[in-house]
Parts: structure tokens; C-alpha cells; sequence
């Protein structure tokens, strides 16, 4: 695959790029190889788009999908002189990407066909709280409050950066979890061998193979989860600020996509507060 890069490298230098141009590029078809491997030069449409779907859920910003797509478009119909495999608009249209969701019973599904209890609470997180697959997986242990039932969203330095809901559910997966671990890692999901915390990519493995249990077969990424969490709460009457807060995102206009996809959204879904402290006969 070094043939790739330095092929590539040479074009764009004989195509008048510049030099930043030229880097970026570089920098994202290695990233395309060092996910692939050998299948980089031969990935099809269908691949490729879950692949920049995957950057939007690691939380990277448009600029860097945007290039991301101008490198693969690049690297196929210039170097490789195939046809464009990201015909249109890509994954980014109108500066928003459109996301995927779950209905409320595949996502139940899908928890329940998760066999490890490590990574059933993982994808549990991701869909109670909206958290990114790599704020899962670099999450430290001692940002949880259970008592209070939020969860202080760390980045990999382990600082917090937000604070976003933890439900109850997940605090009874995340006991039985926490009892029965031996290690004294800082971390909530401990990687293995040198590895501090588990890759973002294993998660996503117990995600697809899940997903193949409830037999699923929706062309779905593990980010799907998140956005099922954020449309879930719009269709539950929560405010949209609110919303916006939990999952992290700085730009209000990256929240119109929920709206669009909160198709039963009610303000009147909210609950009461009554319902809180009594248990209502039905």
C-alpha cells in the first residue's frame, strides 16, 4: 500500500495541489489503509460511505469529512482511474448529515442480543446517555455519578467536558458490571494487552454482531444509537436545547436533522411530574 500513497503524492505534485492540499489527502488515504488494509484501492460505494459515516459519529467536524471525501474522490477517479465512488452530495449535504435511527423496539432488540455484559452496558451507554463511540470508550469510572444518575463525559485526557443523563437501567447493568471486575483500571472499559481503554473498533464489532442476532438488516452504524437517543427524546416532548446539551453538539443547526426524523414529537409527551413520586393504577 506504499505504492498507493507515493503514487498519489506524486499526482497531486504533477496536478498543481498545494502543499497543505497535498498533505491532507495523504494523511486521509492513510487512514483509509490503516482501516482496510490491502482493500483500500477496491472499497465500494456502500463501504465507503459507512466509513464517513463513522467519522461523523467519532465526532469529527465537517472540514474534516469534507476532505476526507475530496481525498477518496481523488485517490478513485484520479489515481486509480475508476468511476467516482461518492457520487452527489456525500455523506455531508448542506453543511448537516443526515443520520439513521432505530425504532424503539430495535434498539431493544439489539441490547438484548449483545452477549458480554461489558459491552451490552457499552452500547446501553451510547443509546441512555448519547454518548460517541469514543467518548465510550476512553470513559473514566470516576466521572459516573450514580447517585445522582449523571454521567461527566470525559475527553481522552480525562477531563470533563459535558454532562449528559445516566438512566436507570444502566445503572443496574453498570453494578452487576462493576462487581464483577477484577482489574483496577481507571477506565470503564480497560483495553487489553498495552491497550488503556478498549478501541472505539471493538465496540463496533459487538454493535455489528448484534445487530446481526436481532436480525437486523438495515445497512446501520453503531452512531445510529446516538441519534436514536437524541430523536427518541424529541419525540418525548424534551426540549431541543436540552437535547443539543446531552449530545454535545456546539452548532444548533446540526440538531435539524433530529427534528426532521422525530416524527411523533409531542411537547405533550413530557411526563408529569406527578408520575415521579406516585405509582399511577392503571
Amino acid at each position: 500500500m506504499a505504492d498507493l500513497v507515493n503514487g498519489t503524492r506524486e499526482l497531486l505534485e504533477k496536478t498543481g495541489r498545494s502543499p497543505k492540499t497535498a498533505n491532507s489527502y495523504l494523511s486521509h488515504i492513510r487512514r483509509l489503509i490503516k482501516t482496510f488494509g490491502d482493500r483500500a484501492d477496491s472499497l465500494t460505494t456502500d463501504e465507503l460511505k459507512k466509513y464517513l459515516e463513522g467519522l461523523v459519529d467519532e465526532g469529527k467536524s465537517l472540514s474534516y469529512i469534507n476532505q476526507a471525501q475530496s481525498a477518496i474522490r481523488f485517490l478513485y477517479t484520479k489515481y486509480l482511474e475508476k468511476e467516482n465512488p461518492l457520487p452527489g452530495p456525500g455523506i455531508v449535504s448542506k453543511k448537516v448529515p443526515l443520520h439513521g435511527v432505530f425504532n424503539r423496539e430495535q434498539v431493544y432488540n439489539i441490547l438484548q442480543n449483545v452477549g458480554e455484559l461489558k459491552y451490552r452496558l457499552a452500547l446501553m451507554l451510547v443509546y441512555s446517555s448519547g454518548l460517541r463511540v469514543g467518548e465510550t470508550s476512553y470513559l473514566r469510572t470516576a466521572n459516573i455519578d450514580m447517585d445522582n444518575r449523571v454521567i461527566h463525559v470525559n475527553n481522552k485526557d480525562g477531563e470533563p467536558i459535558r454532562d449528559t443523563i445516566l438512566s436507570d437501567a444502566s445503572v443496574d447493568v453498570l453494578n452487576r458490571y462493576l462487581n464483577a471486575r477484577t482489574d483496577d483500571s481507571p477506565y470503564l472499559f480497560p483495553g487489553r494487552g498495552k491497550s488503556n481503554y478498549v478501541s472505539a473498533r471493538t465496540i463496533q464489532r459487538a454493535f455489528t454482531e448484534a445487530l446481526l442476532q436481532a436480525g437486523i438488516e438495515e445497512h446501520a452504524t453503531l452512531g445510529w444509537l446516538r441519534h436514536s437517543f437524541a430523536v427518541h427524546l424529541l419525540e418525548d416532548g424534551i426540549d431541543r436545547k436540552l437535547v443539543q446539551n446531552l449530545l454535545g453538539i456546539s452548532t444548533p443547526s446540526m440538531i435539524t436533522p433530529y427534528l426532521k426524523l422525530a416524527k411523533k414529537r409531542s411537547p405533550l409527551r413530557v411526563m408529569s411530574p406527578i408520575d415521579r413520586f406516585y405509582d399511577v393504577e392503571q
